[in-house]
């Protein structure tokens, strides 16, 4: 007897459970905008988290998702020096409006507190309306639907394998097709760099791979044949390498970081060997075809307290001196390595760079900021440090950490290319990257659209290389990272763009 006492019970408790859960009003917060921050993301993230979980209650529950849900949430934080306003928004599916809601706050401290309210006043209205049956409910149980023949959640390999694919994702006005390419043989060595020499009378490229104090010369056909390595010994690393054909051959321009200070190196192509031409030079050096002019060399300082200091000059050499002419002033957060230019069709001028919130900005020649991404772009693993005893009180080290970022090219047709990793998590000040994707970009006169991207690489991509001549896309994987023991390896891939 006790037994079915028991089970009567309960089942009795199921059955009153089940419309308690029913009789809940689910609520879903969704994304909220960011004014006035710098992390943005991971702000959106932190309020929407802060914000959900305040809203639950006896009589409303936070859902996962919108399709579960009977009323959106959606809002907007500014943050305007110290001070901060949140509002937020309920409504139906439907988009009809419920309630609005406001807090503000003098400081930081003041943040979580004010979610609290603000999610107090929320619920309060809604409980409210949701009692007088103001609100449509979705039902507890959705009734199952037949499987549709025409809809079907699984897709079977072989419909897979008759879609046609491509290399390259574009919307439609842009379709040209684009092929698939050649993909080298694991290379020894987990390189940061690419830079790309001369085409030989055989067919054959000049390719060299730059590792952390390394540098490799290949020549690529129809595979990878390594020609010649050399060394950077001591403390230095490499952080760029660019190439550039001068009166006596191909020239490369190393720049180097050694205990501080920049230690600059001058290699020169010499048939099978690299040789060294000049070294200790205190610059940081690119090669860049900027619009209406031919390659040229540019070079940029570090200062004491700055990682990069004063304007890009058009940089030349004679030995180990290096004369400086035509600066070229940076736009705000610009340094040599991060900017580039380009012209609309009515030929005006426009400076492109990636902050260091990784957001790529479009300045005018007045250097007035225009347009802002919405996306992150860039993201690389390589940097070098700086010691910074001002600070290790605040940061916990010794050092500060300077991030190369991805370079922004741009071609002859005024097309922006840049580099864009995700998988992003960190260890400490270190990175790590899972996978990437080269994005080309036009100026439609307000905004960069983009044209044009690559599927994503299986590995983190370090860097990348456009070869407009031959139309090709150079892209260099990590396939390995290094250890303690070993260099690690790396890949390179080549892309048709049609």
């Amino acid at each position: 007897m006790k037994k079915l006492v028991i089970m009567c019970a309960a089942m009795l408790a199921l059955i009153v459970a089940i419309p308690a859960f029913a009789g809940q009003l689910k609520v879903f917060v969704a994304d909220m905008n960011v004014v006035g921050v710098a992390n943005k993301d991971e702000m959106k993230a932190t309020m929407q988290t802060l914000l959900a979980s305040r809203l639950n209650s006896d009589q409303i529950v936070s859902v996962a998702s919108a399709a579960e849900a009977d009323v959106l949430v959606t809002g907007t934080y500014v943050s305007i020096g110290k001070v901060f306003s949140v509002d937020a928004l309920a409504r139906t599916t439907a988009g009809k409006s419920l309630t609005r809601a406001f807090v503000q706050g003098n400081n930081q401290d003041e943040l979580i507190p004010s979610i609290g309210k603000l999610a107090d006043k929320l619920s309060a209205e809604l409980s409210r309306q949701f009692a007088a049956n103001q609100i449509a409910t979705q039902p507890a149980f959705a009734p199952v639907q037949p499987p549709s023949s025409k809809n079907k959640d699984i897709i079977r390999t072989e419909q897979v394998s008759r879609v046609e694919t491509s290399e390259f994702i574009k919307p439609h006005d842009y379709e040209r097709g684009s092929s698939g390419g050649w993909i080298s043989k694991r290379l020894t060595g987990a390189a940061n760099l690419i830079a790309v020499g001369k085409t030989l009378p055989d067919g054959s490229r000049e390719v060299f791979l730059g590792e952390d104090q390394r540098i490799s010369y290949f020549r690529q056909s129809v595979d990878m044949k390594l020609i010649n390595e050399i060394e950077i010994g001591g403390s230095a690393k490499i952080v760029s390498i660019d190439t550039i054909e001068a009166g006596n051959g191909l020239e490369l321009y190393v720049s180097v970081v050694r205990n501080d200070n920049l230690a600059s190196q001058v290699w020169q192509v010499q048939g099978d060997k690299l040789v060294k031409l000049a070294e200790n030079i205190p610059y940081f050096f690119r090669t860049l075809t900027l619009p209406g002019s031919a390659i040229k060399l540019y070079a940029q300082g570090m200062g004491r307290d700055s990682d990069f200091f004063g304007d890009v000059f058009e940089a030349s050499r004679t030995g180990s001196a290096i004369s400086l002419n035509n600066p070229i002033k940076m736009p705000r957060f610009g340094n040599i390595y991060n900017f580039n230019k380009f012209r609309d069709n009515a030929g005006d001028l426009f400076s492109v760079v990636i902050n260091p919130d990784n957001y790529l900005i479009v300045y005018d020649k007045q250097q007035k900021e225009l347009w802002r991404s919405n996306d992150k772009f860039g993201g690389s693993e390589l940097y070098f440090q700086k010691e910074d005893l001002d600070n290790v009180r605040v940061t916990g080290d010794k050092y500060r950490w300077i991030y190369m970022n991805q370079r922004i090219r741009v071609t002859s047709k005024n097309e922006v290319l840049t580099g864009k990793n995700d998988g992003f998590w960190v260890l400490g000040n270190a990175r790590s990257y899972k996978k990437g994707a080269v994005h080309c970009l036009v100026w439609n006169g307000s905004s960069l659209e983009e044209k044009w991207r690559t599927r994503d690489t299986q590995n983190y991509m370090p860097d990348y290389y456009f070869d407009e001549g031959r139309n090709e896309l150079m892209i260099l994987q990590t396939v390995q990272r290094p250890g303690i023991f070993d260099r690690g390896a790396s890949s390179l891939a080549i892309k048709k763009v049609e």
